[in-house]
């Protein structure tokens, strides 16, 4: 089970504090709710490919087990997308870059596969701000569309919405 966890500090500063960085504690298990003290241990890292501009680190990423329930969990800095090494901030600049007509860094299909995954989350990204709150409506011109969200999630804060976002509708943003 994945985690998302705001650290506050940029992927850099996560990658030089490593295994120092400050990871959540948790008063009770996340799946099973076991609030029984020394519970949730911690069990190791793994680590991980993550890119930001011209800059690939291996971060360390902490997992974590309840004794209880056996289940095990990954606790994920929010400036990555689950099971994507690129950036957050890079993913949105790229597609934001391709939607402008700018050249963009990176291959172009990296940037196809990016487009692809985004144009088809739209509506998802959609119905998690009608949740919020928004009334508006979806035209048939998905590059608007895609321009209109793009700013919706800059506006809101690309990590703030990554964890807001997470599970919503059994999903993750940029999910296939």
């Amino acid at each position: 089970m994945i985690i998302l966890h705001d650290f506050g500090i940029s992927l850099e500063e996560y990658a030089i504090n490593g295994k120092k960085n400050k990871f959540p504690t948790f008063d009770k298990c996340p799946n099973c709710n076991c609030v029984a003290s020394g519970n949730l241990h911690r069990h190791g890292y793994y680590w991980r490919n993550a890119i930001a501009e011209e800059k690939e680190v291996k971060i360390p990423i902490c997992r974590i087990i309840c004794l209880s329930c056996k289940k095990t969990f990954s606790i994920i800095p929010d400036f990555l997308i689950p099971y994507f090494q690129h950036s957050l901030e890079i993913i949105l600049k790229r597609i934001e870059q391709f939607l402008e007509k700018k050249k963009s860094k990176g291959s172009r299909q990296l940037l196809a596969f990016y487009w692809r995954r985004y144009q088809k989350k739209l509506r998802w990204i959609h119905s998690f701000f009608v949740d919020l709150g928004e009334e508006m409506g979806l035209s048939k011109d998905m590059k608007k569309e895609a321009i209109k969200y793009m700013k919706m999630i800059r506006d809101f804060g690309e990590s703030l919405f990554l964890r807001r976002s997470w599970g919503h509708f059994s999903s993750y943003f940029m999910a296939n």
